[in-house]
């Protein structure tokens, strides 16, 4: 009661009981190094950004359809990942009153990204589009589709073909819900 009084409860209430380990799941694989080596990911803000919202779409992606308890943890992952976002800008010294504009900015990327990989994954060619998402939202600066965007491409549409696999209850269960890292590094 304090902490609401104080204005330091959560804006979100308690996450559903798979919620925090699946958002905890996103965060280690989003974070992984050997991640960001093998698909050549930038090892900056934006690409960690990225990252965490890639393995947040997978899942999320899995989950929208699902039962009304699944679609609640896929709620639960989401408020998890705005908490974060909100802690991580606060640390890093944004003013409280630009907080909620950077997280608001955040959030519409992630829809953005959201619907050009379904658009992706929809396409006649789902890993050269994803290739080409990979391309114009991982690196930016490149101006061609490379073999590491590919590698990504194939991942993302691995995890999409593994998530669709595995049935809700293994999904909450699990602590590590995606595909393997390709093992050679992409040129």
């Amino acid at each position: 009661m304090f902490k609401a009084l104080m204005g330091l409860a959560s804006r979100h209430k308690a996450p559903p009981r798979h919620a925090d380990r699946l958002y905890g799941a996103v965060v280690a694989r989003a974070r992984d190094p050997l991640f960001f080596a093998r698909y050549d990911v930038p090892d900056t803000f934006d690409g960690r950004f990225e990252s965490l919202v890639l393995h947040l779409f997978l899942l999320h992606h899995r989950l929208k359809d699902g039962s009304d308890k699944v679609r609640s943890v896929s709620q639960g992952v989401f408020d998890a990942f705005i908490d974060d976002i909100d802690a991580s800008l606060r640390e890093a010294g944004v003013g409280d009153q630009t907080v909620p504009k950077r997280i608001n900015k955040m959030t519409r990327v992630f829809y953005g990204r959201t619907g050009a990989i379904e658009e992706a994954i929809a396409a006649d060619d789902p890993l050269q589009e994803m290739a080409a998402m990979v391309a114009r939202n991982v690196r930016p600066d490149e101006d061609v589709i490379s073999e590491a965007d590919r590698a990504l491409a194939a991942y993302l549409l691995a995890g999409v073909e593994k998530l669709a696999a595995m049935n809700e209850d293994d999904i909450l269960g699990s602590s590590d819900p995606w595909p393997p890292i390709q093992q050679e590094r992409a040129a």
